[in-house]
């Protein structure tokens, strides 16, 4: 079959499932209106979709007002591709259309041109939200649209969502998890007494990351005796916040054991999970985190906080720990209830391997979509 994902932006969460149905015999492109820095997208064929004039135009005054790299919320919504994506339908011939946009311009286009082609639309959403700027009537509409517009099913990675969406009646909406493939070498972690446990956290550095509540932790732990590490990676979204949190570590002195690095290659940060004990997502307000699954298939146990979507994917006390989110004590006791005892952890990284083998296996993400379609 012929799958076409299309999305604004190609984000790494969408490889795997990408080379998931490549590797089950399916041809598959990838259509996007702009690419990511930090992203990741070998051996795809990844197809640009130039914005529509209209959307050039807004784009342009919009980012005379912008402060940051960060788009608006409405030049996000208002952002449509031009004739180009008519093109890739009339040439590629898609079966299924994997459309991660939602309630947007190029959620409309798209939709209209799959009907015109009669390619079959999985709705990929990641929100639990079942309204559009505060009125549930809005969203009413909105999924009545879809519906003539011929939304085959929705698809989620987070298990809260499903559960949101089935409560007010839409019926065709399927949970499935993220993947990663995990490699066959990789083994269960153990500690060492002698070397300072290294904690990684990865995510754009933006406020809603909330990296500072994280560096914090480790500030306070390190002053009480620990010895912890922590290294930072993120692509710069706002270079004002960085530099909040670069004048934070060098006015507390902890330069010698918290490191941020920023712009890192894709490739160089999956290396990053071997030579690190502990994951842990500090983000608030995180619709659905794609790095807990790398970090469970790379056997590190992960802390998240109960304010991102794909917490699912944690069971307390089991492969991590799911902490209140800004709450940095909190925190600190997870991450010490992991450090401290060595058996424990060792339990925790046992299962985070095991668990990402049961429930994140790219081969059940091909075999999942091709059951929903048939």
């Amino acid at each position: 079959m012929n799958y076409l994902f299309i999305a604004p932006r190609f984000h790494t969460n969408l490889y795997h499932q990408v080379m998931a149905l490549q590797n089950a015999g399916n041809e598959v492109m990838v259509a996007v209106m702009y690419k990511g820095k930090s992203e990741h997208y070998e051996n795809i064929k990844l197809n640009p979709i130039p914005l529509s004039l209209f959307s050039k135009c807004i784009t342009g005054m919009l980012h005379l007002f912008r402060k940051g790299y960060l788009k608006s919320d409405f030049e996000l919504r208002m952002q449509s591709p031009g004739k180009e994506l008519r093109k890739v339908f009339q040439n590629f011939k898609p079966d299924v259309v994997v459309l991660k946009a939602y309630q947007n311009a190029l959620a409309l286009k798209a939709l209209r041109l799959s009907k015109t082609f009669g390619s079959k639309v999985l709705m990929h959403t990641q929100t639990i939200k079942t309204d559009i700027f505060g009125s549930s009537l809005l969203f009413k509409m909105n999924i009545r649209l879809f519906k003539k517009l011929k939304v085959f099913a929705y698809i989620t990675p987070v298990l809260s969502n499903y559960e949101k969406f089935k409560s007010v009646g839409i019926e065709n909406v399927f949970y499935v998890p993220f993947v990663f493939p995990i490699s066959p070498d990789m083994k269960p972690r153990t500690l060492s007494e002698n070397e300072p446990f290294k904690i990684l956290s990865i995510g754009k550095y933006t406020r809603r990351k909330n990296q500072l509540t994280l560096i914090k932790a480790v500030e306070q732990m390190h002053s009480e005796g620990l010895k912890v590490k922590l290294s930072v990676y993120g692509e710069m979204a706002d270079p004002i916040y960085f530099k909040e949190l670069t004048r934070h570590i060098q006015a507390n002195l902890s330069e010698s054991y918290i490191r941020l690095y920023e712009n890192i290659g894709y490739d160089n940060i999956l290396n990053e999970y071997t030579r690190h004990q502990l994951y842990v997502l500090p983000a608030y307000n995180e619709p659905a985190a794609f790095s807990i699954v790398e970090a469970l298939a790379n056997a590190l146990p992960v802390i998240c906080s109960d304010d991102c979507g794909t917490k699912c994917y944690i069971e307390n006390d089991v492969n991590g720990y799911i902490f209140k989110a800004k709450d940095k004590y909190d925190l600190i006791e997870k991450i010490t209830n992991t450090i401290c005892n060595p058996e424990k952890y060792e339990n925790l990284s046992k299962n985070a391997l095991a668990l990402a083998l049961k429930n994140h296996n790219p081969n059940e993400f091909a075999n999942s979509i091709k059951k929903l379609i048939n």
